[in-house]
């Protein structure tokens, strides 16, 4: 009797159950160790309030920001610390206002290197800042520049001309 079940089992497919359920655990387990690596690295908490992101910055706690005011919206999101500096990726997600040349900048990011004791948002000293973002904010510093010395040539020469 013991013989006709097992071969009714097996003909049914439950032969292989062990395979399968060794497959199974060895999934569940993948998935575990990825999601707790995405924890313990890639995950940042999210900030309600710009306090909750300084307070943050001071101990180099992985949080993010999203940050609106009138002209745009940034995403800030502290990566750890580097040499008693906080690692923050900024992200300009949207011009509000500004030029057309300014809408190209949507998107782009850029990593600061920010002290641990600073309450300034990285932006406002793009130069501890690297990447894309930066470079485009300079790109576009530069022509404004050349284009206002351009417009006003004459009133400069006229300046230099008087000292």
């Amino acid at each position: 009797m013991k013989m006709g079940v097992k071969k009714i089992l097996e003909s049914q497919g439950y032969g292989k159950l062990k395979t399968r359920v060794g497959i199974a655990l060895i999934i569940l387990i993948i998935a575990l160790v990825i999601f707790s690596i995405y924890f313990l690295f890639f995950y940042a908490k999210p900030c309600d309030d710009n306090e909750c992101f300084v307070d943050a910055m001071s101990s180099c706690k992985r949080v993010s920001l999203v940050r609106e005011d009138s002209q745009s919206s940034w995403l800030y999101t502290i990566r750890g610390s580097k040499n008693n500096l906080c690692k923050v990726e900024v992200k300009l997600l949207k011009i509000k206002q500004g030029t057309i040349d300014s809408e190209d900048l949507q998107g782009k990011e850029m990593i600061c290197l920010v002290p641990k004791a600073n309450t300034q948002f990285p932006e406002k000293d793009i130069s501890k800042c690297t990447g894309v973002l930066k470079e485009e904010l300079q790109n576009i510093i530069i022509k404004r520049m050349h284009d206002y010395l351009l417009e006003n040539v004459g009133e400069i020469k006229q300046e230099f001309e008087e000292l």
